[in-house]
């Protein structure tokens, strides 16, 4: 994929971002687009024979890599949000206390720090499994691994401060950063709040604030104290 231009991909991005949010489009467009760039990009992928993506190990109840910050944008977040208000009361109720507990935990932490602590995502479920797939953050999509056990192991060896190397898919991971970028630069250019945020932080503040979409999507930039509250 040495011919693939990630410029190019990032500048079309940003600029159908910029389009739909200037145009005042509804949340659902801005979201459905953002959801439909991340399946274009999984199609793509999966369509690429010379990725070798048969050799990622990565699968269902291999959390290994969920102890980590995760950054998100906000469309991201409104869009982890709708789908949680899809799951059942209980689920919701359990998905809500575990946020709250994590990010009581681990907000302020740098990434070594919130590695040593080994607190896992509070949207895997009990079996580790993600419990917002279809809506997991693009920057969720571009980690992979060739080994689950090395990949455990590197995990462990950055905490105690040794270097391990991690085989991941690269072409996957600058693939999904450059849509990231893309649309995190979009926002900007829209006037929009483009940066980015935790992803524990974020989500708990979208689902204690009914207003914030529509404050979002018309402008207003988050201040760092209504995350860290």
């Amino acid at each position: 994929m040495n011919n693939f231009n990630f410029d190019l991909c990032q500048q079309l991005t940003a600029g159908m971002v910029e389009e739909l949010c200037r145009r005042k489009a509804a949340a659902d467009r801005l979201l459905n687009e953002i959801q439909r760039v991340a399946a274009d990009a999984e199609t793509f992928l999966q369509g690429q024979p010379e990725n070798n993506r048969q050799l990622i190990d990565c699968g269902p109840g291999c959390g290994s890599c969920c102890i980590v910050n995760v950054a998100i944008l906000f469309p991201e977040g409104l869009a982890i949000v709708r789908y949680l208000g899809g799951l059942k009361k209980a689920s919701r109720q359990q998905i809500g206390d575990k946020l709250e507990e994590l990010w009581r935990a681990v907000r302020g932490l740098d990434d070594e720090e919130r590695m040593f602590l080994r607190r896992s995502c509070a949207f895997l479920d009990e079996q580790g499994s993600c419990q917002i797939y279809p809506v997991r953050p693009l920057l969720c999509r571009s980690i992979s691994s060739t080994d689950a056990d090395s990949c455990r192991q590197a995990l462990v060896d950055q905490v105690f401060g040794m270097e391990s190397a991690v085989l991941m898919h690269l072409f996957q991971q600058q693939l999904y950063e450059t849509l990231f970028a893309g649309i995190g630069r979009g926002l900007e250019k829209a006037g929009l709040d483009g940066r980015s945020w935790p992803l524990s932080g974020l989500v708990r503040y979208l689902l204690k604030n009914s207003v914030a979409e529509g404050d979002l999507l018309a402008g207003r930039q988050l201040g760092w104290q209504e995350i860290y509250s």
